[in-house]
């Protein structure tokens, strides 16, 4: 805005008053293009700079936040390092480039680490230069990464052997070294979810992961070069101030210590500065006259009306960001100009601003003023979470596990035994009466993690016992007829012909209303539930996903398409309020059509309920949401074509008959929040079609967690500063009986808020109004127990304090952190606990699980496993629960999977309780991993192996992961594929000596093969081979001795040739 430059003034150490807010972000811009040198803006709270941040990003890539908690919270037990790696990366901006920093008061007065020193904690990693290893270990401490047994997420590495893995900060994927000695080998990046590499690099400059302290200091200031600053509103910065100090103080006095936290505000001495007013008038400023522009609010009659009557007065400029707009505008007025500024036209400019303002003669309108749409703002989040989930990752000693034949018992960890003067690793269960098994490692896919939904200790099997046979056979038997009644209901609905929907060109046209960017996942699954509503079978998808991950836009995708074919929708909510937060969203998301929506509820009055059961009938309305009232006898639809339900599992048994009927014949989209277990996606795969949304938003604000003890200043501080920006604040309590003592207290702290009480005693209408009230801005706090269900979404919740966290499982506390950051301002947790002065022990691994949780992405994924047991009870059916938890859910699914299979007529393979046939070294050495899950998962991957072709994919994978594969290894691996041709060709004796190996073949495959050319083939693989025929079977046989390699080579691929030949 160029025209701006001629009213803008500048003068060092003067106030500047009277802009609004737009105008202040062109201000600081306006300056930074003219000077191109280094500007920052102190504000006092990180509310306020996060949003000048916003404001300016709109306009220019050459700003930075640099964002720092408020001082209690930053002495926290942990915090959660999103705002951690912004600083980080802001300060790695600046040693190369200049821009504009917005900061807040806290990271003004922040020690940094020494300038002169900084350099030290950078390292250029290259191939083929050498590096100390364990001196490259302890720099990645110091430079703040955590080590783990596997890197998924930002900030982590991982050692193995010869390679070490790490997530740096500011890369999109991990990267890992290949050693040979001290020297790099190879630098790779790779998959953090698969693990394996995409793409070698010959060096990477690896940055901190951590403000490293320091012996000397500096500020943000002098890491700008002294930059031009402008100090918003400076008397609010320096009551803040004074805050601090206060806060610093007590926190001292509690502590007993006098220690220094960051620099004094007066120490800082700052030549070329201006202080910007928002509220104040000074004597000594430069003063404008401005205002925002008015809102139109979507009606253009008075959007018409004012330009027609400015356009002669004042220079008009209407600002669009895409041609849509431009044309739409256009049409309204008998002739505009497009492109230039020329007074006493209507002028439209082709680019995207923040707000409309008016100047002196200038009168500017901005989209967001013309229509009622908020500015969306993005933000890059670096800190990438690993979502790699593994059914087997966290399996520890003293965990619960299950053998197929066995039953339920405690896994003891893998120990090597020597038999034969051979090393093999053996896995050790202990069942009741102090009776050990020793599996195998060849025999792992055999035993499996028991899990349930509620953590419920399950019951140790006995070795001597029939009862693990009979609940197997009882679980069998329940699953035979669940299965097949989900096979039939499957067949019977792909018999039904419906009508296949039509596309129409308006259907892109609505698309593009979305006011965000559909991730990846959220275009798949419009994919597909469009495919189904184009097909004659009708639809039956259910869609999984994560709370706020966008399922219900996926949802407005298909219902416009049916509506569009002249089909009614009905959505059906579990709760009122949830009904009604769809209605809402749907009256935004289709407000430029003419499509009636209703909604129907039990607080719909008698007459409005009469009215929409009349326009079902008639086909007026279009789409309808409501609770179990839709179920209704009454309600009678013209042409129901599809029907949306959200959260099916919360319905009772005599709606989900209702439901069932209803389903009949039209299309169906099942919605859920809880996500699916892999094996359980593959089971009902051919059941059920399954949409998947796995991936956030793209640019989500993080929530910025913190964990600390209970207190009331930070209570009271964490309300007033939610307050400030009219935000609204959850307190999670979970005591019903002392709620209202917790009331009486929080009303003291903070006697203008606005609190109420919310509990699962109150009665449901009561409740259900507290809420609703609260969703309308009513109040600012809500005091409640566990019962805010999940599925509310209310944007202007942002600040969540749960008391007495370490009392919550991780799972729960992952669902009542997605309740708050669901808007474009930063959302903060407090999880607190009673700063008593003993822990006990289960509470002190309460909290480090939680403190984990809060900062590396491994407590999610502990959440995600308990959230998908529960996803898995509720796809199957509650009456399933007591099933699952018999035999624990991962033998559970496998049960339902091979099942399923059996009925579609696919082969099962049967559970092979044999040991292995030969024995061969299979241990697996501390120098090449140490860690045990680690272990199991390399057992697992060479497990799979059943042919050459997955014999060369697991020795590639175990060696891009762990390092080069030894001979012993290999001969595991041999030994792997040995046994599953064993098995084919039904071989079930071998004779194993120190000087002799002999296999045995059956009557049945002995008969199929003729014996001169088995002679041939076996002489070639190997002269030595040995054939003998007695009592109708072959007998094959090699001597030990004086071989150039390892007997099993010539076996695997004799066998090999055997089974091509009876083929």
């Amino acid at each position: 805005m160029d025209f701006l430059s001629d009213i803008f003034k500048y003068k060092n150490g003067y106030h500047v008053c009277g802009l609004t807010e737009e105008l202040t972000i062109q201000y600081y811009l306006n300056y930074y293009n003219k000077k191109h040198e280094n500007v920052l803006i102190v504000t006092n709270t990180l509310y306020d700079a996060n949003k000048i941040y916003q404001g300016l990003k709109t306009y220019t890539d050459d700003v930075c936040l640099f964002p720092m908690d408020d001082f209690l919270a930053s002495v926290a037990l942990a915090i959660s390092p999103d705002l951690k790696v912004r600083r980080l990366e802001t300060l790695e901006y600046l040693k190369e480039h200049s821009g504009i920093v917005v900061t807040n008061l806290m990271g003004y007065l922040r020690f940094l680490p020494s300038i002169k020193e900084s350099t030290n904690f950078e390292l250029i990693l290259e191939k083929g230069k050498t590096y100390e290893r364990d001196e490259l270990l302890s720099f990645l401490d110091k430079l703040g990464y955590s080590r783990d047994s596997l890197v998924t997420s930002t900030g982590e590495y991982a050692v193995r052997g010869y390679i070490i893995d790490i997530f740096p900060i500011e890369s999109d994927h991990p990267i890992r070294l290949e050693f040979f000695g001290d020297e790099i080998d190879s630098i790779r990046f790779f998959n953090e979810e698969t693990q394996l590499s995409i793409n070698e690099v010959s060096s990477f400059k690896l940055m901190p992961f951590s403000e490293v302290s320091t012996d000397q200091h500096n500020s943000l200031y002098e890491y700008m070069n002294k930059p031009f600053t402008f100090f918003v509103d400076e008397n609010q910065i320096l009551n803040g101030y004074n805050k601090i100090l206060e806060d610093i103080k007590d926190y001292n006095e509690s502590k007993n210590t006098d220690e220094v936290f960051m620099y004094k505000y007066e120490e800082i001495m700052v030549d070329n500065f201006m202080r910007v007013e928002t509220v104040n008038n000074y004597a000594d400023s430069i003063s404008y006259n401005s205002k925002p522009m008015i809102k139109f609010k979507g009606n253009y009659n008075s959007l018409k009306d004012y330009v027609l009557s400015t356009y002669k007065k004042n220079t008009l400029i209407i600002y669009l960001s895409n041609d849509r707009q431009i044309n739409s505008i256009e049409y309204l007025f008998d002739h505009v100009n497009i492109g230039t500024i020329i007074n006493g036209e209507i002028n439209i400019i082709k680019k995207k601003i923040n707000e409309g303002f008016i100047i002196n003669n200038y009168s500017v309108i901005s989209e967001y003023d013309i229509d009622d749409i908020k500015v969306v703002n993005t933000y890059k989040n670096s800190y990438k979470l690993g979502r790699k989930i593994k059914s087997f990752d966290d399996l520890k000693i003293g965990d619960y596990v299950v053998h197929q034949s066995n039953g339920i018992g405690i896994y003891g960890g893998i120990k090597a035994l020597t038999k034969n003067g051979m090393q093999r690793d053996y896995i050790l269960i202990n069942y009741a009466g102090n009776d050990k098994v020793y599996i195998p490692v060849e025999k792992i896919n055999s035993i499996y993690k028991f899990s349930d939904a509620d953590g419920v200790k399950p019951k140790i099997n006995s070795l001597n016992s029939t009862n693990w046979a009979k609940t197997k056979m009882k679980v069998k038997a329940k699953i035979k007829d669940i299965s097949g009644e989900l096979i039939k209901l499957y067949a019977a609905r792909n018999n039904i012909v419906g009508d296949a929907y039509k596309t129409y060109p308006e259907e892109e046209v609505f698309d593009s209303y979305f006011q965000y960017t559909a991730t990846s996942d959220q275009e798949k699954c419009i994919k597909e539930l469009k495919h189904d509503l184009s097909s004659k079978v009708p639809m039956d998808r259910l869609l999984c996903g994560d709370v706020g991950f966008g399922k219900t836009e996926v949802a407005f995708r298909g219902m416009f398409k049916t509506v569009m074919n002249g089909h009614q929708v009905a959505y059906l909510c579990p709760t009122t309020l949830l009904s009604r937060q769809q209605y809402k969203n749907a009256l935004e998301r289709f407000k430029n059509y003419p499509i009636n929506i209703a909604l129907l509820n039990r607080f719909v009055s008698v007459k409005e309920t009469n009215r929409i059961i009349k326009g079902l009938k008639e086909g007026i309305i279009d789409i309808v949401f409501g609770t179990h009232k839709l179920l209704n006898d009454k309600i009678d639809y013209k042409n129901l074509g599809l029907l949306v339900i959200d959260e099916e599992q919360r319905f009772g048994v005599t709606h989900k008959e209702k439901i069932k009927e209803l389903k009949n014949n039209v299309n169906v989209l099942t919605l859920s929040a809880t996500p699916i277990p892999r094996t359980l996606k593959m089971a009902m795969s051919g059941l059920r079609d399954l949409s998947i949304i796995d991936t956030a938003p793209v640019n989500r604000y993080p929530v910025q967690t913190y964990v600390l003890e209970e207190n009331d200043v930070l209570i009271k501080d964490a309300i007033y500063k939610e307050m400030s920006r009219d935000g609204q604040v959850f307190i999670l309590y979970n005591k019903v009986k002392s709620i209202e003592d917790e009331l009486t207290k929080i009303k003291k702290l903070v006697p203008e808020a606005r609190v109420a009480i919310a509990h699962g005693q109150m009665d449901k209408n009561e409740l259900e109004k507290v809420v609703s009230d609260y969703i309308d801005y009513k109040y600012d706090i809500l005091l409640c127990t566990t019962i805010i269900e999940t599925g509310i979404d209310i944007p202007n919740v942002n600040t969540l304090i749960i008391i007495d966290a370490d009392n919550f499982g991780l799972s729960q506390l992952y669902q009542l952190r997605g309740r708050v950051g669901r808007s474009d301002k930063i959302a903060y947790a407090y999880l607190m606990y009673k700063p008593s002065r003993i822990l006990t022990e289960t509470a002190k691994k309460r909290l480090q699980s939680i403190k984990d949780f809060t900062e590396l992405g491994s407590g999610y994924k502990i959440a995600m496993r308990d959230l998908s047991i529960r996803g898995a009870g509720d796809l199957l059916g509650s009456e399933q629960a007591g099933f699952v938890d018999s035999v624990g859910l991962e033998l559970y699914t496998q049960m339902v999977n091979d099942e399923i299979k059996r009925l579609k007529g696919e082969v099962v393979e049967e559970e092979d309780e044999t040991n292995p046939l030969i024995e061969v070294e299979n241990h697996i050495d501390d120098s090449y991993v140490k860690e045990e899950n680690i272990k199991i998962e390399i057992h697992k991957i060479i497990n799979e192996i059943k042919d050459e072709e997955s014999l060369l994919k697991a020795k590639e994978e175990i060696e891009d992961r762990f390092g080069v594969v030894d001979e012993k290894m290999e001969i595991y691996m041999y030994e792997e594929w040995f046994e599953k041709l064993a098995r084919l060709l039904n071989i079930t004796r071998v004779k194993q000596t120190e000087s002799l190996i002999e296999l045995e073949l059956g009557e049945d495959v002995s008969n199929k093969i003729e014996g001169d050319k088995l002679f041939l083939i076996a002489y070639n693989i190997n002269p030595k081979f040995r054939l003998a025929y007695k009592m109708k079977k072959i007998y094959i046989s090699l001597p030990k001795v004086n071989l150039d390699k390892h007997f099993i080579y010539y076996e695997v691929k004799l066998l090999d040739e055997i089974l091509n030949m009876i083929k």
